[in-house]
């Protein structure tokens, strides 16, 4: 025996209206659905987006500073040369 917290309408067309209720809440709980997960997507997209943006500015601006570096050294202002500790000063 099957026990139910409300009985079955016995009428046809509320059971045709009832199924048609239950179809129409599926449907709209599997659109929701849909809705979040295209919203979450895109977040998600965006937060990477941002990320990958902020790594390739901070390896764009390493690279000008190492370049700057390498000019600087390479410029006329630094004087290479050997040299040999002829005696050490001990106080």
């Amino acid at each position: 025996m099957k026990y139910y917290i409300s009985q079955t309408p016995a009428n046809p067309v509320t059971r045709i209206v009832a199924a048609l209720f239950a179809v129409v809440c599926l449907v709209g709980a599997f659109f929701f659905g849909l809705v979040i997960l295209a919203v979450l997507a895109v977040l998600i997209a965006a937060i990477s987006m941002v990320f990958w943006l902020r790594a390739w500015w901070l390896n764009r601006h390493a690279q000008e500073v190492s370049a700057h570096r390498e000019f600087r050294s390479t410029s006329e202002d630094v004087i290479e040369a050997e040299y040999t500790v002829v005696s050490e000063r001990r106080d």
